[in-house]
């Protein structure tokens, strides 16, 4: 089905249905290793990004709506708890972290936690297409240099790049819990 069938399948990607990870990496690398240039490339990263941010759309509004329940009832309180927590400290940012990693990594949790927290829905939709955008872009710029190749070994190269997103991802995050804490220290100070 092409450009159409890719932004379909993304469509699904963020909603707690969904029960086929990572076949949305699988058809789009199919689908870039098939017409093997940059232009169709690109439109397929365009086409995932786009029906992934709207699909997480979808998913938010009925975690703001009170989609507590069906979000409980689907995963297993430990996980709820860490992702709660996550999205009550980090806003939008585990989404868009949960948005990169791949499968088996969790991410329809991360959306409804986010509408569930009510985190404002811009920051919820620019993580969701910077977090989307950044491994749909991966998974191109992989088809278009590996080819069929890719294919054959797909889950060998998820977790050999698993591995350095996680450790880059830490450390921004660290990055950015040390600012927030020297910000958070100084603001103390100044009061009376």
């Amino acid at each position: 089905m092409g450009l159409v069938g890719i932004f379909a399948l993304t469509l699904f990607d963020g909603s707690l249905l969904w029960l086929l990870p990572g076949i949305n990496d699988i058809v789009l690398i199919s689908f870039v290793v098939a017409k093997h240039t940059l232009g169709w490339a690109a439109a397929a990263v365009l086409l995932a990004t786009a029906g992934s941010i709207l699909g997480a759309m979808a998913s938010y509004r009925i975690g703001k709506r009170g989609g507590g329940e069906l979000l409980r009832r689907r995963f297993p309180p430990a996980l709820l708890r860490r992702v709660e927590n996550w999205t009550d400290r980090l806003g939008a940012i585990p989404v868009g972290v949960a948005a990169v990693l791949p499968p088996p990594f969790p991410y329809a949790p991360f959306v409804f936690s986010a509408g569930i927290m009510k985190v404002p829905v811009n920051r919820f939709r620019l993580s969701v297409a910077l977090g989307r955008g950044l491994r749909y872009s991966l998974d191109a710029v992989l088809a278009l240099y590996l080819g069929r190749h890719l294919l054959h070994h797909l889950h060998t190269f998820y977790w050999a790049a698993l591995e350095p997103t996680i450790i880059v991802i830490a450390v921004a995050l660290l990055i950015w819990g040390l600012f927030r804490l020297q910000f958070a220290s100084h603001d103390h100070t100044y009061l009376p």
